[in-house]
């Protein structure tokens, strides 16, 4: 009977390669032997993997959950055979991470710029989506999540900074219309809504003043709705009106003058913010190497 580990080795290439036969190329291996690596993995599991017709074949659910246990565990094993032969070599690998737009953009790409480069044999593949994902969803390695995250997950779970925002617009639109001094005084202007996902909520920004004792909810209707921040930000500075921002992604218009702070002494609440990722990868080192500079970066 084939063994296990050659199994599940064949397994993840069918899945990747999309056939028997191309994955029979790549391994070269018959269709033959491709079919009866699957088949033995299926009745060892007692599970269906793959729902196959004449044509084509795909994942079952337990087929898809298993999928990535498999490229998990083969990472490992390649990791640390790796380790073995040299155990003084360089760190190297593939990491997939998948993190939100805006903090993808202005704070985790520097980041990469210095890890890899420190790291020069350890290549990053970066997905930027605000869709909640996790790392079994999108088989990656690391997921960077604002927000609460659900309990149940079994995903390890690390702290970062929380995400905070603050309103911001340009000196010319400020010229115009006044400059706010009290958030009340929002209701007055044109503030510019950030839609990411859905069409149909409301609009809300809450202000804490800066002692946290009194907080000022304020619903407003948008006259422009924009589902990209870097293209609502860009509005702004074009004195379209206030938006709630994130401060990197505007350092350097700051730095300009192209747009100032609004009611800087009020506060939008700060967001959770935390790295999700499979426990047992860890011991893996490119990955470890990766959570520590992201800890080290982004401290809790």
């Amino acid at each position: 009977m084939p063994d296990k580990i050659t199994g599940m080795q064949v397994f993840v290439q069918v899945v990747r390669s999309g056939s028997f036969v191309a994955a029979a190329d790549r391994l070269s291996l018959s269709p033959q032997m491709v079919a009866r690596h699957i088949s033995a993995l299926e009745k060892q599991l007692g599970v269906s993997l793959l729902n196959r017709t004449t044509r084509t074949q795909n994942l079952t659910a337990t087929g898809s959950d298993y999928y990535q246990r498999c490229v998990e565990i083969l990472t490992a094993i390649e990791d640390a055979e790796r380790q073995a032969r040299h155990p003084l070599s360089e760190p190297a690998g593939t990491l997939r991470i998948n993190s939100p737009m805006t903090f993808g953009r202005y704070s985790l790409a520097p980041l990469l710029s210095d890890f890899i480069q420190r790291y020069p044999k350890i290549r990053v593949e970066v997905t930027l989506s605000d869709s909640l994902l996790t790392p079994s969803q999108n088989g990656g390695d690391l997921v960077i999540r604002i927000g609460d995250i659900d309990p149940q997950l079994r995903l390890a779970a690390r702290k970062m900074s929380p995400y905070r925002l603050s309103l911001f617009a340009s000196p010319d639109y400020l010229k115009r219309q006044g400059t706010p001094s009290r958030p009340e005084d929002l209701h007055q202007h044109r503030c510019l809504g950030f839609m990411p996902w859905l069409t149909g909520s409301r609009h809300q920004w809450t202000l804490c003043s800066a002692d946290s004792s009194t907080d000022y909810p304020l619903e407003f209707e948008p006259q422009l709705i924009i589902n990209d921040w870097a293209a609502l930000a860009e509005a702004a500075l074009n004195g379209a009106g206030i938006v709630a921002g994130y401060p990197p992604a505007l350092h350097n218009a700051l730095q300009q003058g192209l747009v100032v702070p609004v009611l800087a002494d009020y506060a939008l609440p700060a967001r959770p913010m935390h790295m999700l990722y499979v426990p047992q990868r860890l011991q893996e080192t490119p990955l470890r190497l990766l959570v520590d500079a992201l800890c080290s970066a982004f401290p809790a």
